[in-house]
């Protein structure tokens, strides 16, 4: 008899797993980017971001329009090609998001979206789920806002975020670029051109010090839709140096942060050998290589590794839609009946 109501359960959560495949909405909404796919899948099947829709509703990691959430939803299910409603839907959480803006979530999506099964999945869970790891230091560098989040055994710890991020790499490199030529206009190009064309420097003072001979070898050209050619050389690496600054300058560094990250929990040693990178300015070229010498540098923790998930873009989205067929995490959501009492209860 046990055998058989073992083999029921098992059998019964196979065909709810089933059900979920390819049928449930997994959303992640952030500073950048939207990005709306069905759970099961490696990759969002949508992607909006905050240059083809205005108002962009997000900024440095927080809603600030929540009108424009509505809209930019509305959006995100016309491109599923499903409706809403009826829909158990699997929403990932930014770390630190206050329960203020979960409860507006709510509303909205049960209300307004009358969906009828509702998850928050964490986002550093799910970028740690893409690693294959429970615990571990997730470094998210998105494009508002940077968060260094501690998970351990599934649960976040510890969240520290700081305003020195993607954005801010694009405002460095746009001011460069307008200083050496006033005369055209680069301001839509500027992201295109961090990614064609930056890096990040592996020894800026020894860089600094060969810049004569290196000249020809760092320079970068990048060619407008009107023949025009912007030239890079020292230019390509200067405008991620403030995130790598050196640690005794600021306690707000990113490495430094790592480091106060890591050593908060000293009974988990390896926390500093399961450091996750996501987020698109982690993409950058030398990126993780600098990152784990800083580490090193600033004496982090004795063993230091750093995983890169190969689309760091969306590697959040991913997890969310890896991690909602694990029914601990599911069973944490709410129905749509649930809302409905805990609101009247209110």
């Amino acid at each position: 008899a046990l055998f058989k109501l073992s083999y029921y359960n098992e059998y019964k959560s196979y065909l709810r797993n089933m059900v979920r495949l390819g049928s449930t909405p997994v959303l992640d909404i952030g500073t950048f980017s939207a990005k709306a796919g069905f759970a099961g899948e490696s990759y969002p099947l949508v992607l909006v971001t905050h240059e083809q829709f205005y108002p962009w509703p997000v900024q440095r990691g927080r809603i600030t329009d929540w009108n424009a959430v509505e809209e930019l939803l509305k959006e995100l299910w016309m491109k599923l090609k499903v409706e809403s409603k009826e829909e158990e839907v699997i929403m990932v959480e930014p770390s630190g998001t206050p329960k203020s803006d979960r409860d507006k979530m709510e509303k909205l999506l049960f209300e307004t979206f009358q969906v009828r099964y509702l998850t928050f999945l964490p986002s550093a869970l799910c970028a740690l789920n893409c690693a294959g790891l429970k615990s571990g230091i997730v470094v998210d560098v998105g494009h508002g806002l940077t968060r260094i989040s501690t998970v351990i055994d599934g649960v976040e710890r510890k969240l520290s975020a700081v305003e020195l991020s993607g954005q801010d790499v694009d405002d460095c490199l746009r001011t460069r670029i307008k200083e050496l030529y006033p005369h055209v206009d680069l301001s839509k190009h500027t992201r295109e051109i961090k990614e064609k064309c930056c890096f990040v420097s592996l020894d800026p003072e020894g860089e600094t010090t060969l810049r004569a001979e290196l000249k020809r070898y760092l320079q970068k050209d990048y060619t407008l839709l009107n023949g025009h050619v912007v030239s890079l050389t020292k230019d390509r690496a200067f405008p991620f140096e403030q995130i790598f600054m050196e640690a005794n300058s600021s306690n707000q560094t990113i490495p430094m942060l790592i480091k106060n990250s890591i050593q908060a929990f000293p009974d988990n040693a390896d926390l500093g050998s399961n450091i996750v990178l996501c987020g698109g300015s982690t993409v950058c070229q030398n990126f993780q290589y600098r990152l784990l010498s800083q580490l090193y540098k600033i004496k982090a923790a004795k063993v230091l590794r750093i995983f890169c998930p190969p689309d760091r873009i969306s590697t959040a989205w991913s997890g969310a839609s890896i991690v909602y067929f694990d029914n601990e995490y599911v069973d944490k959501g709410m129905s749509f009946n649930e809302y409905c009492t805990k609101t009247k209860t209110k």
